[in-house]
């Protein structure tokens, strides 16, 4: 069993503002990368929730 640790907080804000991307284009229109974070949602999510299950399994990340 890997032992469990915090993210570093880069981690952790790239992680928030992945989630921030994918649940503001829900509600608003997002200039500039706005097409691709909806057409391409829920791979955002996805891609957070990876990006800190990997933060908080390596002392790494």
């Amino acid at each position: 069993m890997p032992t469990l640790s915090a993210p570093r907080l880069l981690t952790f804000l790239v992680s928030a503002v992945l989630i921030g991307l994918a649940v503001a284009s829900l509600y608003t229109r997002i200039p500039m990368v706005g097409k691709t974070v909806v057409a391409h949602r829920q791979w955002f999510f996805i891609g957070a929730y990876v990006l800190l299950a990997l933060g908080v399994t390596t002392r790494s990340l």
